[in-house]
């Protein structure tokens, strides 16, 4: 059997993006497994953000996998039933198709719903005995002993970091995120030792920690895991997504020292939003602890340097919450990255705002990028506008340079070298577009 996994493009209508600066994950850990559950199967790995995929390209394999994010699931939708006219068997998975495996269905020879680890080699089975069933349901399984990435079965195209992740879920229940239902409602974790020694073997010198919290889950245990990385993983650096409250905890001097220690650069920090009413509605007060301006200083101080995840544009929103996140930046001296109310299927969120979407909107316009529905003051457009304005706004050069000596001579060069690395890049593209867009 030869299998060929697939990355969708994130572009809209399915045009080819940049994409991120690592290699897929989901596929990478997916060809691990397989290797693990059916060493038999050839497998290789595309990624359709940095090389066109067509019909043609799956021309020489038997089965054809999808791992389907919202906004990438039209251009799935489209690619299989081109592939499956030309008697290819097609199946998908991930978050979209687990959130409604009713749209996908129709598209597709057989379903993942949920996590693929104790289903997998029982769909590879039945796929050689041409008894496919239309849904594989998996299961929770736990993480101890998983199967490593394998990291070299992709034509490196402008992939800057290695990845890693120790835990699968969230503790907090955002009405707006996904993870805490796609992932069973309560966190694992994987073992220390394995999270040391793949991080350690690993051909990478710079990583993205990919976990939805890299300190929030258990204290003592991230205390415990950043100590480990710090004594046996040498000259690697990586950056993750952290919430607030938990820097507010006594012990969180001791988590920020160590974590810096295990090569920790820069965290995403989920400030979500500076609306009061906002935040409420997100069920995003929780997270935030009681003082989350003294919190970043903190983590700065560590040597650790900073970006805000906001989220504007909803419905308790107004325009002066727009000109609010620039302000904080200003005031912090922080960056951040803004993105537009997303109601994603599957979230609480999507069910409140439902008889406010605004008709036609295809699933590639989930993004972060669009305006998705009514609002009572501001319109699409406006919205739109002043989210891109805002972009390019909180990333002009004067404010990237001063930004950067915020951060504690303790991280030094790492973090500072990292906040640059993160700044400009976005910095160039935000203005590009907004000048494309006849904006600055």
């Amino acid at each position: 059997m030869k299998l060929l996994l697939v990355s969708p493009p994130f572009g809209e209508k399915g045009q080819m993006s940049q994409g991120l600066p690592i290699a897929p994950p989901v596929l990478e850990y997916l060809a691990g497994l397989t290797a693990a559950v059916r060493p038999d199967v050839g497998v290789s790995l595309h990624d359709a953000n940095k090389i066109l995929f067509t019909p043609e390209t799956a021309r020489d394999y038997d089965l054809i996998g999808f791992t389907v994010l919202t906004p990438q699931a039209p251009w799935v939708y489209r690619m299989a039933d081109e592939l499956r006219k030309t008697g290819k068997t097609v199946i998908a998975g991930g978050i979209h198709v687990t959130a409604l495996p009713g749209e996908a269905a129709p598209h597709l020879d057989a379903l993942v719903l949920g996590e693929a680890e104790l289903v997998w080699k029982q769909l590879l089975d039945d796929f050689d005995r041409r008894a496919l069933k239309p849904v594989y349901q998996g299961e929770y399984a736990p993480l101890e002993n998983l199967s490593r990435p394998v990291t070299n079965l992709l034509k490196n195209k402008g992939y800057v970091y290695g990845y890693f992740q120790t835990s699968r879920g969230c503790p907090y229940k955002c009405s707006f995120c996904s993870v805490h239902k796609f992932f069973g409602g309560r966190v694992r974790m994987r073992p220390i030792k394995d999270v040391v020694e793949e991080v350690a073997a690993s051909k990478w010198r710079l990583f993205w920690g990919i976990d939805d919290n890299i300190w929030g889950v258990d204290m003592e245990r991230s205390i415990e895991l950043y100590a480990e990385m710090g004594r046996s993983v040498r000259g690697k650096w990586w950056f993750g997504s952290g919430d607030l409250a938990t820097v507010q905890h006594k012990r969180s001097g001791e988590l920020l020292e160590n974590a810096r220690k295990a090569g920790l650069t820069a965290v995403l920090v989920g400030w979500e939003s500076n609306n009061q009413a906002t935040l409420k509605e997100y069920r995003a007060v929780g997270k935030q602890g009681g003082d989350r301006r003294d919190a970043i200083k903190k983590i700065r101080d560590h040597g650790i340097e900073v970006m805000l995840f906001i989220i504007v544009g909803g419905r308790q929103d107004t325009r002066r919450d727009f000109d609010g996140i620039l302000e904080l930046c200003d005031e912090l001296k922080v960056s951040a990255h803004p993105v537009m109310t997303t109601p994603l299927p599957g979230t609480e969120l999507y069910k409140e705002y439902e008889p406010y979407l605004i008709p036609g909107m295809d699933w590639d316009t989930y993004d972060g990028n669009h305006a998705l529905f009514t609002h009572d003051t501001m319109s699409p457009q406006e919205r739109e506008e002043a989210l891109v304005r805002l972009r390019a706004q909180i990333f002009t050069m004067p404010r990237i340079i001063s930004r950067i000596p915020q951060i504690s001579w303790k991280g030094f060069p790492m973090s500072h070298v990292t906040s640059w690395m993160i700044q400009y890049p976005q910095g160039r593209a935000f203005t590009e577009y907004a000048r494309m867009k006849g904006m600055l």
